[in-house]
Order: C-alpha cells, then sequence, then structure tokens
C-alpha cells in the first residue's frame, strides 16, 4: 500500500512538473511576466525632473522596448478577451485581465503616458524625450500586433490601447495612424479607433514648443503632420476611404445599415480634423489642403456629402472651425492668411442652428448629451477670437489683441453663448433640464440671414482660392 501511495503522488509530482513545463494543445499559455525591472526604470525616467540624461538614452530604449513588449503580450493574451468585462473593487495598481474598468490596460498604461499643456508645470521640455521614445516603443509593439496578429480582437484591442498612447503626442505615432486610417485594407473597427488615436495625436501639445499651437513634429517634420491631415481631410469628403465593403466604393450605393456605420465613423474623422489648428496644411509634395474648408461644407450641410451632416456631425465641425487659427506655419515662424471671418461664421451659424434645433424644439431631447455638447462649443467659440491675433501666446491665453478680432465674430461670442448655449445648460431643482431657458434658436437665423444679405458678402474663405468657396451645389446622384 506504502509502495503504491508513492508511486501515486511520484506520478502526480510529474504530471504538476508537467503542466508548468507548458500548455497543453488548447489550454491558455500562462501570462506573460512582468519585468520589474523595466517598469521601475520607465516610471524613474518618468518621474524624473530633468528627463533622461543623453549618456542613459541607449539603455532607456531597451527598457523602453521591454516595457511594451509586456503591455503588447498582455493584451495578445486570450485571457484578455475571454475575461467577463465586470466591474473590480481593488486597490490601485492591480492590473485587470481587461482592456476597460479602473484597473484595466487603458487605465495602468495612462498611468506612463505624460501629457504637454500650455501653462502647466509638468511635463517641461526637458520630458520630451521621454514622450518621444516611450511613444516610439509602444507604437512599434501595438503597431505589430494591429497588422500581424492573427485574431481580429486582438488588433482591435491593441489599436484601442494605441489611441490612448497617442494622447502623448509622439511623433512616432503619425505616420502609423496614417498608414491605418489610408490604407484601404484596414478593418472599419480598426479605423475608427485608430481616427480616435488621430484625434488625440492632434490635440496633444509639443513639450519643446509649449508657447505655440505647433503639433508635436509640425516644427522639425511637418510632412508629418500634413500627411495625416490629409488622409482626415480626404476621409470627410469621402467616407467611402473609411468603410470598407460598399458597394462599388460608393456611399451613395450603401445599404441603410451601412449608412449608420458611414455616419459613425465620418463623425469620429471630423472630430479628429477638428484638432487640427490651422485653417490650411499641405502634404509631403506640397499640396495644400484647406481642413476649415472641408469642416465648413459638414457645417453647412453640404447636400454632396452623403449621409447628409447630422447635428452631433455640424457640433464637432463648429468646434474645429473655431479651433483654427487663420495663419500659415513654416517651422516656428507664423505669418497671417488673407481669411474672410464672415465666411467661417456663416459656416459656424449655420452649423449651430442644425445642432441646436431638435434641443430648441424639445427641451427633453435625447439624442445628444446637450450640455456636454453646449459647453465644449461655448469654449471653442470663446478661444476662436484670440487666433486671429497672429502674435497670440498660447501660454498666456487671456493676452491677445482684441482690436484683431473681427467686429461679428466678437458679437457672435457676447450674443450665442447666453441666448443659445447656457440655456442648454441649465437643469431645475430635480436636475432635469430646464424648460423657462429657451434656446434662441430664431436669433441664429436672423444673423444666418444677415450674414448672406450682406451687399459685400464673399463666399471663399481663403480670399482668391476657389476650392474654398461655401458656395455648394446640388446634391450629387
Amino acid at each position: 500500500m506504502a509502495l503504491a501511495r508513492c508511486i501515486c503522488w511520484t506520478l502526480l509530482a510529474g504530471v504538476g512538473f508537467a503542466l508548468f513545463a507548458g500548455p497543453a494543445p488548447g489550454q491558455t499559455p500562462p501570462l506573460p511576466k512582468k519585468d520589474s525591472s523595466a517598469v521601475e526604470k520607465v516610471i524613474g525616467y518618468r518621474d524624473a525632473p530633468k528627463g533622461i540624461p543623453a549618456t542613459e538614452l541607449k539603455e532607456a530604449k531597451e527598457h523602453f522596448a521591454k516595457f511594451a513588449k509586456y503591455y503588447a503580450e498582455v493584451v495578445a493574451h486570450p485571457s484578455v478577451y475571454k475575461t467577463p468585462q465586470e466591474f473590480k473593487l481593488d486597490s490601485p495598481g492591480t492590473l485587470h485581465l481587461s482592456i476597460d474598468g479602473p484597473n484595466g490596460i487603458l487605465q495602468d498604461i495612462a498611468r506612463f503616458t505624460l501629457e504637454a499643456a500650455p501653462g502647466a508645470t509638468r511635463p517641461t521640455p526637458e520630458h520630451a524625450v521621454y514622450i518621444r521614445e516611450l511613444g516610439a516603443a509602444l507604437d512599434a509593439a501595438f503597431k505589430e500586433l494591429i497588422e500581424k496578429h492573427p485574431d481580429p480582437i486582438v488588433r482591435v484591442n491593441a489599436a484601442r490601447v494605441l489611441s490612448i498612447v497617442c494622447r502623448s503626442g509622439s511623433a512616432a505615432h503619425y505616420p502609423t495612424l496614417t498608414e491605418l486610417i489610408g490604407n484601404a485594407n484596414t478593418r472599419t473597427e480598426i479605423k475608427y479607433y485608430s481616427l480616435q488615436g488621430a484625434a488625440n495625436l492632434l490635440a496633444a501639445y509639443d513639450a519643446d514648443w509649449l508657447k505655440t499651437r505647433n503639433h508635436v513634429a509640425q516644427t522639425e517634420e511637418p510632412n508629418l503632420v500634413g500627411e495625416l491631415v490629409k488622409v482626415l481631410d480626404a476621409g470627410v469628403n469621402d467616407p467611402a476611404r473609411l468603410v470598407a465593403g460598399l458597394p462599388e466604393n460608393k456611399v451613395a450605393k450603401a445599404a441603410e445599415d451601412q449608412l449608420a456605420v458611414v455616419a459613425l465613423v465620418r463623425r469620429q474623422a471630423i472630430k479628429a480634423l477638428a484638432q487640427f489648428r490651422y485653417v490650411s496644411s499641405a502634404d509631403a509634395s506640397g499640396q495644400v489642403i484647406y481642413p476649415v474648408h472641408t469642416l465648413a461644407r459638414v457645417a453647412l450641410s453640404d447636400p454632396a456629402l452623403v449621409p447628409a451632416p447630422g447635428p452631433a456631425d455640424t457640433a464637432e465641425a463648429v468646434i474645429g472651425i473655431c479651433n483654427m487659427a487663420p495663419v500659415q506655419v513654416k517651422g516656428v515662424r507664423i505669418a497671417p492668411l488673407k481669411y474672410n471671418a464672415d465666411a467661417a461664421l456663416e459656416a459656424v451659424t449655420a452649423g449651430l442652428i442644425t445642432f441646436a434645433s431638435p434641443r430648441a424644439a424639445d427641451a427633453f431631447d435625447r439624442r445628444l448629451p446637450w450640455r456636454s455638447y453646449s459647453l465644449r462649443i461655448a469654449v471653442a467659440v470663446r478661444n476662436w477670437r484670440p487666433l486671429f491675433d497672429p502674435d497670440f501666446d498660447v501660454a498666456k491665453p487671456n493676452a491677445y489683441d482684441a482690436a484683431r478680432v473681427p467686429v461679428s465674430v466678437e458679437e457672435f461670442y457676447k450674443d450665442t453663448i447666453p441666448k443659445v448655449l447656457a440655456p442648454m445648460d441649465r437643469v431645475d431643482a430635480t436636475g432635469k433640464p430646464d424648460i423657462g431657458a429657451k434656446v434662441d434658436i430664431e436669433g441664429l437665423r436672423s444673423r444666418l440671414a444677415a450674414l448672406r444679405a450682406n451687399p459685400n458678402r464673399s463666399t471663399t474663405l481663403l480670399p482668391g482660392v476657389t476650392a474654398t468657396s461655401i458656395e455648394f451645389g446640388p446634391k450629387q446622384k
């Protein structure tokens, strides 16, 4: 009996060692092991007051690569997309095998992302190397998953993580997103998250140039920014580029359910393009692109756009037009452009009418989060005025030459916020929309009619540039 028991325990021990030796076919492989040393190093680089010393850059790149490899392996692990995505309450720093949640992968990796902002005490220009190199390592690791992993779920999750990582503004993300968005073979859901990444990337500020509105890489590698803006602009103008599988690659022939997908993805493209900070751009060949005109098409509901822009589309377009400064940027040199502020204001007013009309008609309309949208638009309209001053210092948002702000824009700001946008934000004692706060939609319509009745009205956003005309023809068939 003793001999039998001994043999039995020996066999069980053998089985145990066999289990730890590697997974049997069909079993889930073990989780990747975190390189604690690399993580500690990355935290040290993140928190270093003076950034990464040049003498340690080579070693830092190696640690960043290990750090990125670990997170990419976690995202690719079967347990991540097989784990129920329910809420779990744990101590901070506990990494769950899920993408979302307070301790999920997105939240965990965001702890290492530094986001530069004008006027912020941290990060400083000394952290630009950290932002650049960590971004490059993460971009390489997740790009490989997106492009080569055989499981579609892993590729989509990798795109989601990359979109969050792009908040840092590392220049390494520009060519990756440009390729993913511009490639006709990229799956639509991956393009959707790549568009979110593009919005985050363009919204980022350059830690090296925090007194300007320049995008990361715009000063030293403007082609990177220009090429991304080009594919975003093309996607808004022709959303067939964004959604695969449309009949004859034409949106006009899409089925109703396909149009719903087109509208969703195009809206994200509009939102991404709206993060670009200048009225014009140029691609690598030097061809000039006018993203402000593309957003004006949306705001004015150009009949050629299919599907027709809805309230959310025009709201994003209005925010984008107000975000675009009428200056030309070449390196660190900024030169003012001839800009038709009244034509831009006409587009903004028309877009705001399309946006606000459902809410003006019904205070209890639930199609959009009206309060958050109204706040975002109000901030955009307020921040539009300083952009007409070519010497505007973004680190001093309230210091600008008010004499350079067009009178029509200043009046629009003073009139529209209290009469149109503020009423959307008002609630009664129960937290419900205040039905007594009327949205002055008729005032907006009167303003638009006056702009169009002006005998000196010009219909080009940039005088002399016919490509920026806001006179649109009939709907294309």
